[in-house]
């Protein structure tokens, strides 16, 4: 009789554990700055005021979006901080102007119900046929919204 509750037990138990990331997975408001610096286009800086949705990843252990499809950016986590998988990418169009960030760095990071959200990496512009190339850094910071 013992083997009958001890096998449910510890299938409960691991079951229960949950994903390294679970405490991640949420929607936030992400508000701060980013920075851009293009050959020939100049620097800019501009407002960040986005939401994003954290989930659980297939091929990575998290998958942040943002609520209009612009970017699909995939993080491992390793205790506090989510770290952002270099390579990942953003895309847009503005005023005639495409835009793709690629990241070479990122964190995702959680202090209860907020935190930081920081990434940099390379920047191409292309306007008019031409492609510009330049590098990229945000300094955000997020909060947990509601469910």
């Amino acid at each position: 009789m013992k083997r009958l509750y001890v096998v449910p037990f510890l299938l409960l138990s691991v079951l229960g554990c949950g994903s390294a990331g679970e405490r991640f997975l949420g929607r936030y408001a992400v508000t701060g700055t980013a920075h851009s610096s293009i050959q020939e286009l100049g620097n800019r800086s501009s407002q960040v005021s986005e939401t994003f949705l954290v989930s659980e990843g297939t091929t990575s252990e998290l998958v942040l979006t943002d609520s209009e499809g612009k970017c699909f950016l995939l993080a491992e986590v390793e205790g506090e901080v989510a770290s952002l998988t270099r390579g990942a990418s953003c895309s847009w169009s503005d005023s005639g102007v495409s835009f793709t960030l690629t990241l070479t760095h990122g964190t995702f990071s959680l202090s209860g119900g907020s935190g930081r959200f920081d990434m940099a990496g390379t920047v191409t512009a292309t306007a008019r046929g031409k492609m510009y190339t330049g590098s990229f850094f945000q300094n955000a910071t997020i909060t947990r919204l509601g469910e």
